[in-house]
């Protein structure tokens, strides 16, 4: 009978030892989400191939929100606007009665000048954003965020009509609960597809993806 050598002491293969393994991120990444060249990517990176493009990472939902908190500033700026002209809307006049006491008499005009604030407000919010994204393809807030949408087809800035819809909804959202409108912005946490496109981003066939902060600078 001939003696086999113990377990695990198997001699090695002709030429010497085995061969190391490959360094560390040499393996080739899948068809479709190779990042750029000289981009070192980050473990959370989903990438992106489009036309006239190339391959590019999507933004992240916590540069999303925070596009979406400095926008809100600029809401804000809007309300106050319309707040002052709702005020001026509601009038007052003093009254002196027989006896001397003088009241203060409202012209009743509170509540439509309260609401002319709110509808001024979401109006020019919805046309704020509709043409920001149809001639920039981002906010301003997107812009401090460098992060960019577009057509998740053609890679290029959205149509006048896509460009609408996508604020569109969740100010439709608006219209029954508040709640929805949370739901709506956090929806890109539901996408199965890793692209992490909202329900207003599927309405627009829109992808928002990552650009350099300069490129905003860039553009003429």
């Amino acid at each position: 009978m001939t003696d086999q050598p113990p377990f695990g002491n198997d001699p090695p293969p002709q030429g010497g030892g085995y061969p190391p393994p490959p360094p560390y991120g040499s393996y080739p990444p899948p068809p479709g989400c190779s990042p750029p060249a000289g981009h070192r990517p980050r473990a959370s990176s989903v990438f992106v191939t489009l036309p006239g493009i190339g391959t590019v990472a999507v933004a992240t939902i916590w540069q999303r929100v925070l596009a979406r908190l400095i926008d809100s500033l600029i809401y804000g700026i809007f309300y106050a606007i319309f707040l002052v002209i709702g005020a001026a809307v509601v009038s007052s006049s003093a009254v002196t009665d027989f006896h001397g006491h003088t009241t203060v008499e409202h012209s009743g005009l509170e509540m439509p000048g309260l609401l002319l604030a709110l509808a001024g407000t979401l109006g020019s919010g919805l046309v704020y954003e509709w043409l920001m994204l149809a001639y920039k393809g981002a906010t301003l807030g997107k812009m401090a965020l460098g992060i960019k949408v577009v057509n998740q087809f053609t890679g290029q800035l959205l149509s006048l009509g896509s460009a609408f819809v996508r604020p569109l909804v969740p100010l439709a959202a608006s219209v029954f609960c508040s709640l929805l409108v949370l739901l709506v912005y956090l929806s890109p946490l539901f996408d199965k597809s890793g692209r992490l496109r909202g329900w207003h981003d599927k309405a627009a066939d829109d992808v928002v993806i990552k650009v350099r902060r300069a490129h905003w600078a860039d553009r003429r």
